[in-house]
């Protein structure tokens, strides 16, 4: 019973925390809102989307330098979707699209990547796996990076 009432006892500054993420927030500009499918914004944000973008460049940047060969985005032009799905097989929504990349080496490559529903911390938001066509040696997106493409 203690560690009941110890739990009783944190609710109300659970509570309290999240008022004030959410006054701390409310002012905020759409672009700077934290991403929850709940309050009404589409299930995922749109391929061209600027947050989408930065996330998929860190993606890569991110990249073990042995994997990604120390490549980073430049910038993304040309998005396209090529893809959306809901309730198959999963019931979150899943975005797929697909860029021309100005990489940091000088080329041009293409870019697929993925935007998942419910995939962001302890589920919370979306998230972006991407894979750079042609700097996937390991087959992690398989050889054509068909695992981020519908």
């Amino acid at each position: 019973m203690p560690a009941f009432a110890s739990l009783r006892a944190l609710a109300p500054l659970c509570a309290g925390a999240i008022l004030i993420a959410a006054s701390a927030f409310s002012g905020a500009k759409a672009e700077e809102r934290p991403y929850l499918s709940w309050n009404g914004d589409p299930r995922v944000p749109a391929c061209e989307d600027v947050a989408v973008q930065n996330a998929v460049a860190g993606r890569v940047a991110r990249a073990d330098v042995e994997y990604g060969r120390g490549l980073t985005i430049r910038a993304m032009e040309r998005i396209v979707e090529t893809g959306f799905s809901v309730n198959r097989p999963s019931p979150y929504a899943r975005r797929f699209c697909e860029a021309r990349a100005a990489m940091s080496d000088g080329r041009e490559r293409r870019v697929y990547y993925a935007i998942m529903e419910h995939a962001g911390f302890v589920g919370l938001g979306w998230k972006a796996e991407a894979c750079v066509a042609g700097v996937d040696p390991w087959r992690v997106y398989d050889a054509r990076c068909r695992t981020v493409r519908p």
